[in-house]
């Protein structure tokens, strides 16, 4: 039983160590990639549109000035606009040179209160020394899809947050009906239902980075927290815009879809159609303390 313990352990942090190992790779160029435009850097169009979105959503839930957890906070791009908004934020990473870039931008920004943050990984958030109660928590688009504790996240943040508070995961969803249409669209059959339900290498997240990921549908997701959080709601996101992965679609021709998101945001949640999005937004609320 020890052994067994301890070779599940030594795996654990085998996956944590290629995790950092391949987010820290991606850190230096990751803004200019993936972040809003500036400067003479084009950026993202589509991942700064969903982060807009995003915190937008994550207003609406927390309560005003509250104290939150950003799990998985990367170069910090939400936690900043959380804390520009009156909260108090801690950001979580497996990446200590996300992190690095994360404190480099609040510096910039002249932020110097409401805003810090840990070198750690998702599933390891129980053993935060800082232990609220927090308000809220996130992870945003796909944070969750490579860590390989889900019930660990779930245990951890039970311990963290205040009864009732509410827990926003934004999921890399295993049925994604524009990819789907796309591939057909382009003759690749073989390729309409890729997403496995196995774990696999593939892009992880709002990035390029390749990483051990798995994908999920809505019901295995709150499956894993189902023992301290019950769903609220979920959507897709998006629904009818591409896939993060496909961003150059959006980037090229941003005119294009900018008509489709008012169609989006009316659908998304449709019961018929919010299974069926790139990512899937889930809001899930915190049982009792026990």
């Amino acid at each position: 039983m020890v052994e067994e313990q301890e070779r599940l352990e030594g795996e654990m942090a085998q996956r944590y160590k290629l995790l950092e190992t391949r987010f820290d790779a991606a850190a230096k160029s990751y803004d200019l990639s993936y972040g809003p435009p500036a400067g003479s850097s084009p950026g993202n169009l589509l991942v700064t549109w969903l982060r807009e979105q995003h915190v937008a959503v994550l207003r609406n839930l927390f309560p005003a000035g509250a104290a939150v957890l950003d799990i998985g906070c990367g170069t910090g791009e939400e936690a900043l606009a959380l804390v520009q908004a009156g909260y108090s934020v801690m950001g979580l990473d497996i990446s200590p040179k996300m992190i690095w870039h994360a404190q480099a931008k609040a510096a910039g920004n002249g932020i110097q209160r409401g805003l810090l943050f840990r070198h750690m990984a998702a599933g390891q958030v129980g053993t935060l020394d800082e232990r609220g109660p927090f308000g809220g928590a996130f992870a945003s688009l796909g944070t969750l899809n490579t860590e390989p504790d889900l019930p660990g996240v779930a245990k951890g943040l039970h311990e963290l947050l205040e009864p009732g508070a509410a827990f926003v995961a934004t999921v890399m969803n295993r049925r994604c009906l524009f990819e789907m249409l796309h591939n057909f669209g382009r003759g690749k059959r073989a390729d309409m239902l890729q997403r496995g339900a196995d774990w696999q290498e593939t892009r992880a997240g709002a990035c390029a980075v390749t990483a051990p990921a798995k994908f999920y549908t809505p019901d295995e997701f709150a499956a894993a927290f189902a023992p301290h959080f019950t769903v609220e709601t979920y959507w897709a996101f998006p629904l009818w815009l591409p896939p993060v992965h496909l961003s150059n679609l959006y980037n090229t021709n941003p005119a294009r879809f900018t008509r489709h998101q008012g169609r989006d945001a009316r659908m998304r949640s449709w019961p018929g159609f919010r299974a069926w999005g790139d990512h899937f937004l889930m809001v899930l609320r915190h049982g009792s303390a026990e």
